[in-house]
């Protein structure tokens, strides 16, 4: 029998919905060995975390500009651990691009984020439901 896939899922903005996300996963029944890379403290009960400490404390749903790298953080060890061969895909939670402005860090989105992390000449976001797949590029 084969390995499963390893999946590292960012936990996006810790003052959002993405931690919250990510701890549905705990018992989504995912054929996949599921890495969720965040604060501890976040994702309670969540089997394979690879912490990253938070900036500053969270308030659920108060956006801080102090936060931001930390929100970057996950974004590049997940980016890491990709190029690396540690994980086989990557599942981004959302960000809040405005706050991550607002820590005076331009930003304007995962998609462009990842492409100049991994020097992709053609970056393509993928959505995906059921039975529909859409591409945008």
């Amino acid at each position: 029998m084969a390995a499963l896939p390893v999946i590292a899922v960012t936990s996006g903005e810790p003052a959002g919905i993405g931690p919250e996300i990510c701890l549905r996963l705990r018992d989504a029944g995912l054929p996949a060995r599921i890495v969720v890379i965040g604060d501890r403290s976040l994702l309670p009960g969540v089997p394979e975390v690879a912490h990253l400490p938070l900036a500053r404390p969270r308030q659920a749903g108060r956006l801080d500009p102090g936060n931001a790298r930390y929100v970057l953080a996950l974004l590049d060890r997940a980016i890491a651990g990709c190029l690396s061969g540690e994980y086989q895909a990557m599942v981004t939670a959302p960000v809040q691009k405005s706050v991550i402005n607002d820590a005076g860090i331009p930003f304007t989105g995962h998609t462009e984020y990842l492409a100049a992390r991994t020097g992709a000449s053609h970056p393509v976001m993928l959505l995906a439901a059921d039975t529909l797949r859409v591409a945008l590029s």
